[in-house]
């Protein structure tokens, strides 16, 4: 989704636009209508800047609870009651069922998901910092600098952790993540970690929280850089 160039406003607008014209023009027991809705969809959406252009923005990605707040496939068989309705999708069912985020995927995956939960306000927040798996193997890697796996880390320095993840969202106007971006740095000493959150600190901000992204990466920085190494 994050791989549209889109503000988290448009997010909103553009999956509860799709989720209004599923529920009003699909009917899964009349086949052709989930078909004719992906590629009207597709029409529609061709409008839209990409981060990468060869990346496929699947437009079943929408809201499946009433709520309009859980971020889901809204032809998933759990919905469908049919294993391969997928099928329908760019990518087919083997793909979407065998595939998940890196985070996900992540064997602390239910400590990230519980340190994210306590930052973000609302699912596209959420998807936001999900889906970044690039800050979240640097964290890793920070604190294995420090002596310490990202379970233990997590425990430990919860208050930093979220910080982090609030400088990351004051930012995420300069983040367009997806599940296929591949990771290039490998984070190879503390300092490479302290540049990401430099770079975080110096991109693009509301005018109103440019101060604010300055002072918690100033504050970021100096409380990382005086954690001591695990003994």
């Amino acid at each position: 989704m994050f791989n549209l160039k889109l503000k988290p406003r448009e997010y909103k607008d553009l999956l509860l636009e799709r989720t209004l014209e599923f529920k009003s023009k699909v009917d899964y027991n009349t086949r052709y209508t989930v078909a004719a809705y992906r590629q009207n969809r597709e029409s529609i959406e061709a409008k839209y800047t990409k981060q990468d252009e060869m990346t496929y923005n699947c437009p079943y990605l929408g809201y499946v609870d009433d709520s309009n707040s859980k971020i889901g496939c809204m032809i998933h068989p759990i919905f469908t009651g049919d294993p391969k309705s997928q099928n329908f999708s760019f990518y087919g069912t083997s793909i979407c069922q065998g595939y998940d985020c890196k985070n996900k995927e992540h064997i602390a995956s239910s400590l990230i998901e519980s340190l994210i939960l306590k930052v973000a306000k609302s699912s596209i927040e959420f998807s936001h910092l999900a889906s970044d798996h690039i800050l979240i193997f640097a964290l890793e890697k920070w604190l294995s600098f420090k002596g310490w796996s990202i379970s233990e880390g997590i425990e430990k320095m919860e208050s930093l952790l979220i910080k982090i993840l609030q400088l990351r969202l004051y930012v995420e106007d300069s983040f367009y993540p997806t599940s296929f971006e591949i990771r290039y740095e490998q984070f190879l000493d503390e300092s490479d970690v302290y540049k990401l959150i430099e770079d975080y600190a110096s991109m693009n901000a509301i005018e109103k929280e440019v101060d604010e992204v300055k002072r918690l990466g100033d504050e970021i920085l100096t409380e990382m850089k005086n954690t001591p190494a695990r003994i």
